[in-house]
């Protein structure tokens, strides 16, 4: 991305002004935080783009040689050339220059090869000692004169010069005293007396520049990286076979997480107070699936991550809507939403099964999760479909394309591959070693899929068999609500796109407890069973169905009391009485699923006039509470694109009367202001900021206090108290 224009830029502003559409197009796609909040012209962008947040992102994403060549140009005086960069690393000019470009692309720095001036957030995230060079010495010694005091040095300082040549800085007792060579005794003070060591203060030595240098023999860092990334190897196999086995995989985990979100109706799954699940129930819920923990806590966290499963009002986790249109999609369908959800998900899903955490605990979360996913998808891909992938190589290459993705998460980078890669084959992305073409799928979420793929999902099946030993055979995998039926009356004992279910006395209870009859669970076999039904499961049914409801429980939230039949008649033949749940229990009583209130107001809407009681039965002069749902957050992610992000900073800059600083300071006097009247008034605003890793965020909040440069308020979504820097909120707007 070198700068068109014949002038030199003598700041980034300058550069930026002389890039095409195109080139700030890819500016804008490498640095996609630089486009929220959207910035009014290229001064705010270069300004935006020279923050330390912002900046550190952007080194974040850096791969091992860009990385070690910022790192060069960060040691050297402001400006700095290729050439200077190329020999201070000993790698070839050509391989430097590649890579400045890179990084001029990435507005990190800017300038001609020979002009290379750092931006001052770079260059501030590799201080105080870049590549571990102490600063250019006031006095440099010569190479000759520094190969001469090493000679005069006894072997003792061997030991402080190698723990120094890396780190220049190491913490002595009285580092300024006088030595001289005469005096000298200890390795420190052979080494203060002929300046192979400096006083940085009175408790601090210092390696000066030109030794550590020449200590390392040329080399800038102790493990340099190359200028090429490493290839990911491995042995071929059939494509075709891979993907085969891949789409077995998927239908294998969609099969699972089905099964998995039934069983959340019946059985409780409460979380813990850390938010997790306990490990007996991720144990219990492998043992049903017949798989392990880690697989079912990977179950678990993919139908949470789905939005399949969300934590109800008493802690448990249950099915949402979402499931309910998720099961009424074809299979690659299903797959598709539950591989995108996984890509986007900033949790490490395996981290959860981990000694110590629990799945859908806090100890899982990782905004670098996308991002290895990605990376290693890529490579896998890139290494070819079918190829069987040398587990060491991949972690190589990961390493180069990402050296920074495993800082912070507290695990070997190695174990982040390895629980990646393990989950790619759950979801059918790789399978015998090597990427499937379901991988190609997952890279490209807009894309649709190729009908071969979407054919390798066995087609569902509505008729089973039903045998004399009271099981039912599937010989494919079953429709939805066929499924979810026959999981009712009977007990599933093999996973997969078919399987095996018994039917007991127990299993059959389940049906009648939801409303079946005998004679419906007799029509249904008849429907479904290519062998009719067989005479011992005709007999368990009516010998369960004869002992079944003896005693009855129901439940009713509200109940209506009155003397006149006329009146009972006439409330459960109106339209709406359905709605409630009205029914009749005994004379003269009628019960409803509805609360209170509601009963309330549907009697006074057909002009009576109830009086409403307690649960003593004492008349109360008023209904109960309405209560409000609670709040729901609406602001969606940003999704400007880079193309219009950049047309929408070219028509800012081409505009006339761009911002001065005065306007500037209107601007934000006049956002200043709007959260003093809502902090006076206590109303509720919506403010638009950026979070501490850059990503953008909008609230509605009631301010409490504004004060030493930060606001506090109170989230009305989760009712906590939140502080924000005024520095990083972009708008507000009263709601």
């Amino acid at each position: 991305m070198s700068t068109p224009s014949q002038t030199r830029p003598r700041t980034l502003t300058e550069a930026l002004r002389g890039l095409d559409r195109a080139a700030l197009v890819a500016v804008l796609e490498l640095r996609p935080d630089l486009s929220y909040p959207l910035p009014r012209d290229l001064a705010e962008l270069s300004t935006r783009a020279g923050t330390l947040t912002s900046t550190g992102r952007a080194l974040e994403s850096l791969n091992a040689w860009q990385r070690d060549v910022c790192e060069a140009v960060a040691a050297l005086p402001d400006p700095a050339d290729v050439v200077e960069v190329a020999d201070l690393m000993g790698q070839p000019a050509e391989a430097v220059a590649s890579a400045v470009d890179d990084l001029r692309q990435r507005l990190l720095l800017w300038g001609e090869d020979d002009q290379l001036h750092l931006v001052r957030a770079a260059r501030e995230y590799f201080e105080p000692y870049p590549a571990g060079l102490a600063p250019p010495s006031p006095r440099p010694l010569s190479p000759t004169a520094i190969d001469s005091a090493l000679a005069d040095c006894d072997d003792s300082v061997r030991p402080v010069l190698e723990r120094l040549a890396w780190s220049p800085t190491g913490a002595v007792r009285n580092a300024d005293r006088p030595v001289s060579v005469q005096t000298a005794r200890s390795p420190v003070e052979q080494l203060l007396a002929r300046q192979l060591l400096r006083p940085l203060d009175a408790e601090t030595v210092l390696l000066p520049r030109e030794v550590a240098l020449r200590l390392r023999r040329g080399r800038l860092f102790a493990e340099p990286a190359a200028p090429t990334p490493p290839a990911v190897t491995g042995r071929a196999r059939s494509a075709d076979l891979v993907d085969k086995a891949a789409a077995g995989a998927a239908f294998g985990l969609l099969h699972d997480i089905d099964l998995a979100v039934q069983s959340m109706e019946s059985t409780p799954h409460r979380l813990l107070r850390t938010g997790g699940l306990s490990t007996r129930d991720v144990t219990t819920l492998g043992r049903n699936l017949g798989t392990d923990a880690s697989h079912a806590g990977f179950v678990v966290e993919a139908a949470a991550a789905a939005g399949l499963v969300a934590p109800g009002s008493n802690l448990s986790l249950l099915p949402t809507p979402e499931y309910d249109r998720w099961v009424n999609r074809d299979g690659a369908g299903r797959w598709r939403s539950v591989v995108d959800a996984w890509a986007r998900t900033t949790r490490y899903f395996s981290r959860s099964t981990e000694p110590g955490a629990h799945v859908l605990g806090p100890e899982a979360d990782s905004a670098t999760a996308p991002v290895l996913r990605q990376q290693l998808m890529r490579l896998a891909v890139g290494a070819g479909v079918g190829q069987a992938i040398d587990l060491d190589s991949l972690v190589a290459a990961v390493a180069w394309h990402r050296p920074r993705l495993a800082r912070g998460a507290g695990v070997e980078l190695a174990t982040l591959v390895g629980w990646t890669w393990r989950e790619a084959g759950w979801l059918g992305l790789s399978s015998l070693s090597a990427a499937s073409s379901y991988a190609e799928v997952a890279l490209a979420p807009d894309t649709p899929m190729p009908a071969r793929l979407v054919d390798l999902f066995p087609a569902p099946v509505d008729r089973i068999i039903v045998q004399s030993d009271l099981t039912a055979v599937a010989p494919g995998p079953l429709r939805h609500a066929i499924a979810s039926e026959l999981r009712l009356l009977a007990d599933q004992e093999s996973r997969g796109g078919g399987g095996v279910y018994r039917f007991s006395a127990g299993s059959l209870r389940r049906g009648f407890d939801a409303g079946w009859s005998s004679a419906q669970m007799h029509a249904w076999l008849e429907q479904h069973s290519t062998t009719g039904v067989p005479q011992p499961l005709a007999y368990l049914i009516d010998d369960v169905a004869r002992q079944y409801g003896s005693i009855r429980v129901g439940a009713a939230l509200s109940y209506v009391r009155t003397e006149d039949d006329t009146q009972m008649a006439a409330l459960l033949a109106h339209p709406d009485a359905g709605l409630l749940g009205l029914r009749s229990v005994a004379p003269g009583v009628l019960v409803s699923g509805a609360d209170p209130y509601e009963v309330v107001s549907f009697l006074r809407g057909l002009g009576h006039t109830p009086a409403v009681e307690d649960e003593s039965g004492r008349t109360i002069s008023t209904p109960p509470q309405l209560r409000a749902a609670a709040a729901r957050r609406d602001g969606g992610p940003w999704s400007i694109t880079a193309a219009e992000a950049a047309d929408a900073i070219l028509a800012g800059e081409q505009r006339t009367g761009r911002p001065t600083p005065a306007q500037t300071q209107t601007a934000t006097d006049s956002t200043l202001r709007l959260l003093q009247l809502a902090t006076e008034a206590a109303d509720a605003v919506r403010v638009a900021y950026v979070g501490p890793d850059g990503t953008p965020i909008e609230r509605e909040l009631t301010p409490l206090d504004l004060a030493a440069g930060v606001m506090r308020a109170v989230d009305r979504d989760g009712a906590q108290v939140v502080t924000i820097p005024l520095a990083r909120i972009s708008d507000v707007q009263p709601t």
